[in-house]
């Protein structure tokens, strides 16, 4: 006796081993589900079927699975009278044992494997990597393009528990519009990072396990879900969070070129224009400091433009270029605009755009065509800068922590300081010279550093130190 339950013996179980089997030749998922929840009724829980379960992984009713038993009894696998018998010992099992009793089974929400971001397509569309699980190919590509699916709301749409929770409770309605947010990949290379099947392996149970690389319709999904009240609306969170901070900065290809400065003017007035927080370097006191703190620490390959906007404090950072494109007696400008995120380098966005052809020999002519590039390409980048902090600002605010000439075992001593404090904490580099964390935190920068100002005084012995900066998302602690 098991929880008052007689253990069935090694005989029947073996019998149940090669009833499942049987059914699983059954291509229909609801009828594979029916079959298994009678046999894990009369076996659970003194043995789990792996086989069953992967069958289980794909959900379908009980009342589709009887409507459809007629329907797949004309399949070549199984023959109507070896399908009726195997209803009928289902149904007689189950009477006999209590499947055939009134039992509710409470069915909670599918899980799914976790997906991966590849890269923004544009301002409503993802690159996601996603992994599934099923009993054939068409059943792992349903479990990983729902997996792409749950993966984009709950990391990236619903922030608050409430919305994951509501979300969740609602699976069954926004899956079944699967098709309307996240397609079929396309047919592509395995190779790479672009859209299509990168893999298909089959395990010894016969279940297949499939990755693939597929687009999730994200403006489409959260304006659904704001809809359906899932999600708060983003546009009322961003009001509620402001803009980031952002600077605009010349890429080594401009520096010393004539026009780097008409450029810098032109970036810099667009952003004003538009309301956005635009810092200007030159305003900045002891820039040159910080930014040699920061380089003594971070990798000597870091790139300096990044080093810049962190000492700066800008949420992000844009890169420019330009290049006049001559044609006849006038002058086009192509104009080149990054976008990245300061704290993780991560790039938001990449455009390019061409302005048309000006005369170069009137005056401000040339201004003009570099201005008419510039609006074309920032058009499309600003989209997704502000998608990209709708979706992050609510987690909470992104910190570069630097301990410069600190003293030994500082990211060991600091860590756990760093952990009680923020959601989100990652030691970047530690060296002789100092460490570098990467931080999320739901507090300001004055809280952050009060924080660990009262860390390095419990950990550390109140070693003495300084702040060489404690700025929108940088600080950096001086060891003396």
């Amino acid at each position: 006796m098991v929880n008052g339950k007689s253990r069935p013996s090694s005989r029947m179980i073996q019998t149940f081993r090669s009833f499942i089997h049987h059914g699983s030749l059954i291509q229909d998922l609801a009828v594979q589900n029916l079959i298994c929840r009678c046999v894990l009724t009369l076996v659970k829980p003194f043995e789990i079927m792996p086989h069953c379960q992967v069958m289980m992984n794909s959900t379908g009713s009980i009342n589709h699975g009887l409507k459809n038993i007629r329907k797949k009894t004309k399949e070549k696998d199984m023959s109507r009278k070896s399908m009726l018998l195997l209803v009928a010992f289902v149904i007689s099992l189950g009477l006999a044992a209590g499947c055939g009793k009134t039992v509710i089974i409470q069915q909670g929400p599918e899980v799914f494997l976790p997906g991966e971001y590849v890269e923004s397509v544009d301002a409503m569309i993802d690159l996601v990597k996603c992994r599934g699980k099923g009993i054939d190919k068409d059943a792992a590509m349903l479990n990983a393009r729902k997996g792409c699916l749950e993966w984009m709301i709950v990391e990236k749409l619903a922030q608050a528990r409430g919305e994951r929770q509501a979300y969740r409770a609602n699976q069954k309605q926004i899956m079944a519009n699967l098709d309307r947010y996240v397609p079929v990949p396309k047919v592509g290379s395995r190779a790479g990072n672009g859209e299509g099947v990168k893999s298909v392996t089959q395990n010894a149970d016969g279940s297949v396990n499939i990755t693939i690389i597929t687009k999730v319709f994200k403006k489409q999904l959260m304006n659904d879900l704001v809809d359906m009240n899932i999600i708060a609306s983003k546009d009322d969170m961003l009001e509620s969070v402001g803009l980031p901070s952002i600077v605009a900065l010349p890429s080594k290809a401009v520096k010393g070129k004539k026009y780097r400065k008409i450029m810098e003017d032109l970036v810099n007035s667009y952003l004003t224009k538009e309301k956005w927080e635009v810092i200007d370097i030159s305003a900045v006191t002891d820039l040159q400091k910080m930014v040699q703190s920061i380089s003594e620490v971070a990798d000597a390959d870091e790139d300096e433009i990044g080093n810049i906007a962190s000492a700066v404090g800008a949420d992000v950072y844009l890169v420019f270029e330009a290049n006049p494109d001559k044609k006849g007696e006038g002058v086009a400008w192509e104009v080149g605009i990054s976008a990245y995120e300061t704290t993780t380098g991560r790039k938001l966005a990449s455009e390019a755009a061409v302005g048309g052809a000006r005369y170069k020999d009137m005056a401000g002519q040339e201004r003009t065509a570099m201005m008419e590039a510039l609006q074309k390409a920032m058009g499309k980048v600003i989209p997704q800068i502000t998608d990209y902090w709708k979706d992050d600002a609510p987690k909470g605010r992104r910190f570069r922590v630097f301990f410069i000439d600190a003293p030994k075992n500082t990211d060991m001593k600091m860590n756990p300081v760093l952990k009680r404090t923020c959601s989100r904490v990652k030691l970047i580099k530690s060296s002789p010279k100092g460490a570098e964390f990467m931080v999320q935190c739901k507090m300001d920068n004055l809280e952050l550093a009060g924080a660990i100002d009262e860390g390095i005084g419990a950990k550390m012995g109140g070693a003495e130190h300084e702040f060489v900066a404690k700025n929108r998302n940088t600080i950096i602690v001086q060891f003396k």
